[in-house]
């Protein structure tokens, strides 16, 4: 009789967990990719669904600003070869392999 009671307790728990599985919708994973398209989607300001050439180019001069702020270390808007050295050697020749 025990042996009964416990096998009708999993059966229930077992179809209930079914029965929920196949109401529960499937998520789909989200993946690097989707998440590089979603900030890039991010740059349509006018809410078209899609970036304009505009769009685009305030985030590319925004990046360009502040790379150049970071190589010009002494701030008087010009970047030497000494200063640009130091900023390919501190922060972005980590990322890079030159081909030789």
């Amino acid at each position: 009789m025990r042996t009964l009671t416990l096998s009708l307790i999993i059966a229930t728990f077992t179809f209930s967990s079914l029965a929920w599985a196949d109401d529960a919708k499937p998520t789909k994973a989200i993946t690097a990719t989707d998440k590089i398209v979603a900030r890039f989607i991010a740059l349509d300001t006018n809410k078209t669904e899609g970036v304009s050439y505009k769009e685009y180019m305030v985030m590319v001069q925004t990046r360009a600003k502040t790379r150049f702020s970071l190589m010009d270390s002494n701030h008087d808007n010009e970047v030497t070869a000494d200063e640009y050295r130091h900023f390919w050697r501190t922060q972005k020749s980590q990322y890079y392999r030159l081909k030789r």
